[in-house]
């Protein structure tokens, strides 16, 4: 009899822990699966650009090149980018371009292309001032830091507007020359051109 009341005992105890194990078993699933939630719901964070990907020199912008190919330059954009498809009037006719942008901005650069017949990058147009030359310029940038760091060598009237050859090359200013009368502007020099006078865009080639 005693043996049988210290088995029935045993097997108490025993059934006890299992379902003990079996609660404790089913807290950690629901602690999991609130944790996951969780995770799930935070938004992700929006990648920056590095300073390398920002940076303007002639004949690239950050990660794009002037003539590379475009098929594979649009498979290759970096997480901190969007890529846009959009049209351009060139010489009375419509040509696709690209609008690359960092995240969350809604300035970035036009890529042009050329195809003939395999398309390439021909042409990289700045509009955003978070690109920026090594020496500092960017969008936004006056006259006289330019001449400081990047001297021109010619001043043009060209792309709608006036424009301000690097003797270096590669690398033109479109200016913002509404300050000055329409009449004088093809007569400007790089001397005469007034020192406040604004970057609007950077043309890379």
């Amino acid at each position: 009899m005693l043996k049988n009341i210290f088995y029935a005992i045993l097997l108490g105890i025993g059934m006890a822990a299992c379902l003990s194990q079996n609660d404790t078993s089913g807290d950690d699933e629901t602690s999991n699966a609130a944790i996951e939630e969780t995770i799930a719901d935070q938004p992700e964070q929006p990648v920056t650009p590095s300073a390398e990907q920002l940076q303007i020199a002639p004949g690239r912008v950050g990660f794009i090149s002037v003539g590379e190919a475009i098929e594979p330059m649009r498979q290759n954009i970096p997480a901190a980018f969007g890529i846009t498809d959009t049209t351009l009037q060139q010489e009375g006719m419509e040509s696709t371009a690209y609008i690359i942008r960092p995240n969350g901005q809604n300035k970035g650069f036009i890529v042009e292309q050329e195809c003939a017949p395999d398309c390439k990058v021909w042409r990289l147009n700045v509009q955003s001032e978070a690109f920026t030359t090594a020496k500092g310029i960017r969008v936004g940038s006056n006259y006289s830091q330019l001449q400081q760091t990047h001297p021109v060598s010619t001043v043009t009237l060209a792309d709608g507007g006036l424009v301000a050859v690097a003797a270096e090359g590669g690398l033109s200013f479109v200016l913002d020359a509404t300050q000055v009368p329409a009449n004088q502007r093809a007569r400007l020099t790089p001397e005469t051109v007034p020192a406040n006078t604004l970057v609007k865009a950077i043309l890379v080639y």
